[in-house]
């Protein structure tokens, strides 16, 4: 095998390595997302349950509710 013949070789090597490097980083990126995404809802849901919560607390205690 030449230089050049090998040289191209790696290239291609590389080419094909990088390739599955990235759809592995964009797979990983997605989960990530999904991750982040219920996190955001279960943040959402637990402000939303303490709002309320708040809200019942200061009416049975007839406090103002800021």
């Amino acid at each position: 095998m030449t230089d050049d013949n090998l040289a191209v070789y790696q290239m291609r090597e590389n080419r094909y390595k990088n390739k599955e490097i990235a759809a592995a980083m964009h797979k990983e990126l997605f989960y990530i997302e999904d991750i982040i995404c219920q996190n955001n809802r279960i943040g959402k849901k637990l402000y939303r349950e303490d709002d309320e919560w708040q809200r019942s607390n200061a009416k049975r205690n007839k406090h103002g509710f800021k």
